[in-house]
């Protein structure tokens, strides 16, 4: 295990106070699944601790174990150390988190650090992987197979079940190790990708209709508006996974979904690359960030018109470096 996980495994054995694990807003698996697994973790270590989310467990992932033991943040509750998993900084839990000690694990690109306690690793493929080496270091054998399920769920998804770039001979490495000690890759594929609603169904219909290309089909994208979910009875969290229906489209090198909350006035822009574009670049200069092939930034505008303008001159400029890039190279 790298150096840097030492600090933070020393500090929670030491920790005789209260202990706050939280995700990012709009949770997806790893963030809740990390989460998860380190509050389990603990816990059977005798901890004062307590696991957070701002944002109701969503459908696909109420099969985590103990989901139900997430407490809606925020909370008036002052805690001693908040280890926030999964997100670029306490910012990305969408509410207030009191702390005296703030920690960041994570494997995003930059973001906020707080100090020797933070564990930041861009290389790997999902923070689940990260819990997974500092509970390993700590006591592998208090990882029971409801840490191992936790932990699975977080690193299939941030791969794609196995599918994305950074699935590599480790990863699956790791993923054996999980399910020797119980996690279950059967069910957590269909608890996660089979379960969908009727309302979901309807939703990816009217999606599709709003389906576009530009710049010569190099960025395909899709719009939801809001009138979209009470159109089909879902809510927001049922539009995870559709910026993957422009993605799949051949010849296609940055996929978008722009999705309308009306709720805290601005488009959610969730933004995906084949191999070619880092859209994290383009993320990050819309105040947003995550990863090369998977990144999400949210735009303040006052129309459809406005917010599509914005993010498609964002995604044409990386496009515009990116070629010229390529075209100034030797041969």
């Amino acid at each position: 295990m790298r150096h840097e996980g030492v600090p933070i495994i020393d500090m929670l054995k030491q920790e005789e106070g209260s202990i706050l694990v939280f995700s990012h807003e709009n949770p997806d698996a790893d963030t809740l699944g990390s989460a998860l697994a380190l509050y389990l973790f603990l816990k059977k270590k005798g901890k004062k601790v307590k696991v957070g989310c701002k944002d109701r467990v969503p459908h696909f992932l109420d099969f985590l174990p103990h989901s139900d033991e997430i407490i809606e943040l925020p909370t008036p509750e002052v805690f001693d150390t908040g280890i926030i998993v999964d997100a670029s900084g306490f910012y990305r839990a969408g509410t207030e988190v009191k702390a005296i000690k703030k920690v960041r694990i994570d494997h995003h690109i930059g973001g906020e650090f707080y100090g020797i306690y933070d564990y930041v690793d861009p290389s790997a493929p999902a923070t689940a992987y990260i819990i997974y080496q500092i509970l390993k270091v700590w006591d592998e054998s208090a990882i029971d197979s409801q840490i191992a399920e936790c932990l699975y769920a977080g690193l299939a998804t941030d791969t794609g079940f196995f599918k994305y770039s950074n699935t590599s001979a480790e990863t699956f490495q790791i993923a054996k190790e999980l399910v020797e000690k119980g996690a279950d890759p059967h069910r957590t594929y269909m608890m996660f990708s089979e379960r969908e609603s009727l309302g979901k169904m309807r939703l990816i219909s009217k999606v599709l209709d709003t389906l576009n290309l530009y710049e010569d089909g190099l960025i395909a994208g899709i719009i939801v508006y809001d009138s979209f979910f009470k159109e089909t009875g879902t809510t927001y969290p049922d539009s995870e996974g559709l910026v993957n229906f422009p993605r799949s489209i051949e010849g296609v090198e940055v996929a978008f979904a722009l999705i309308e909350k009306p709720d805290e006035g601005v488009w959610k822009a969730s933004l995906r690359s084949k191999e070619k574009v880092n859209v994290a670049n383009i993320a990050q200069k819309l105040g947003g960030g995550g990863h090369k092939y998977a990144s999400g930034c949210k735009i303040k505008a006052r129309s459809t018109a406005e917010a599509l303008d914005i993010l498609l001159s964002a995604i044409k400029e990386e496009l515009k470096q990116e070629y010229s890039q390529k075209v100034q190279c030797p041969a």
